[in-house]
């Protein structure tokens, strides 16, 4: 899939919007061309050594990836609050509404 998913998803756009595709595969049949490296199948543990340290890092950087995405959603729904709470507690009063920002500002420091 890493090598079709391109072509998939540039192909899917096109016609989803009735559009000529931008890029067009060569081949009629890609999965002839693909070159996949078969497991060794004599020994189980020897499968199980290749396929290890392929899944721990994959594994490790979705980990990473999780954790910018919560992060980013995190914050996305903290500005959104914050813009809530502008419009409508604090929204005649801009000078309570600033005290606010410097305070926290100032808790998150210390």
């Amino acid at each position: 899939w890493k090598i079709l998913a391109p072509a998939v998803f540039i192909h899917a756009m096109a016609n989803f919007r009735g559009m000529k595709p931008i890029f067009k595969w060569n081949s009629s049949t890609p999965w002839s061309e693909m070159q996949l490296n078969q497991l060794k199948k004599e020994d189980n543990d020897f499968i199980w050594k290749q396929l290890l340290p392929k899944t721990y890092s994959k594994l490790v950087w979705l980990t990473i990836l999780c954790r910018v995405f919560g992060f980013c959603i995190k914050n996305y729904y903290l500005i959104g609050r914050q813009a809530m709470k502008r419009t409508t507690t604090y929204s005649g009063n801009l000078h309570a509404f600033n005290a606010q920002l410097q305070t926290d500002a100032m808790l998150k420091r210390g």
